[in-house]
């Protein structure tokens, strides 16, 4: 699993001019974007859990109002919450592992980053109580290590970007000062929802390969016979993770 931070408008980077002109004018929807965050979770058999989107909410309450919660269609693939900050504690960290894997099978692995959030002794006292051994890959190998920053999240968010472009190009009303309107809150789940129901399951499963987690996809290694000549994933991840590790202390 592994959070990331994305605009709720993500703007052109090109634009139409005539040549000469010393000032070019863009307009786009006022402030700077707005980020929120998105967690997705994957598995190595190409299962998707589904995307997890976090809303900023009532500065005092911390969550967004029920009324306008209640509005939101919110499709199967996605899992709606909001908190004061709209990014990812510690507290939010147990709620979301109790509510995810609550029916997960014991001996199961769950490779994150040591994000702050994730390195709670509660959030480790939990994951143990549920028979799920976690695995932190070490800090600045996560885009060695980690699935999702391999070969996930950079089609997830060129997904996400053609969604609001496309929503963009069929949506060029402005507000009465001038301002192009922002994508709301159902918007930005139609966005997420559509990129993630696009990223496809052979992308999951190559991103474990390339992460080094499994030699090649489980499909192929589906026969007992063959899959008796892997190596123990636990042997793996020791030895990955914990080596490196050892060499960044012996330095």
């Amino acid at each position: 699993m592994d959070q990331t931070s994305v605009k709720l408008q993500n703007t052109y980077k090109k634009t139409l001019s005539p040549v000469g002109v010393k000032q070019v004018r863009v307009i786009q929807p006022p402030g700077d974007p707005d980020c929120l965050t998105v967690t997705l979770t994957v598995c190595a058999d190409g299962t998707k859990f589904s995307a997890t989107i976090i809303f900023k909410g009532n500065k005092e309450t911390g969550r967004v109002s029920p009324r306008i919660l209640n509005k939101l269609v919110v499709p199967e693939n996605i899992k709606v919450y909001s908190n004061a900050s709209g990014w990812w504690n510690s507290d939010f960290d147990r709620f979301w592992l109790a509510e995810t894997f609550e029916n997960c099978s014991p001996g199961s692995v769950l490779i994150r980053d040591r994000a702050p959030a994730h390195s709670k002794i509660e959030s480790d006292f939990l994951l143990n109580e549920m028979g799920i051994r976690q695995v932190f890959i070490p800090a600045g190998l996560t885009g060695t290590y980690q699935p999702l920053d391999v070969g996930v999240n950079f089609p997830f968010k060129s997904y996400l970007k053609l969604s609001y472009h496309d929503w963009r190009d069929s949506h060029t009303e402005v507000t009465k000062s001038g301002y192009l309107r922002k994508p709301n809150r159902q918007d930005f789940i139609d966005f997420v929802s559509g990129a993630w129901e696009k990223v496809k399951v052979t992308t999951v499963e190559n991103s474990f390969v390339g992460a080094q987690i499994v030699p090649e996809p489980l499909y192929m290694i589906a026969n007992p016979e063959e899959a008796s000549e892997v190596d123990n994933l636990d042997d793996t991840f020791d030895c990955s993770f914990s080596s490196v590790e050892d060499s960044f202390t012996e330095a």
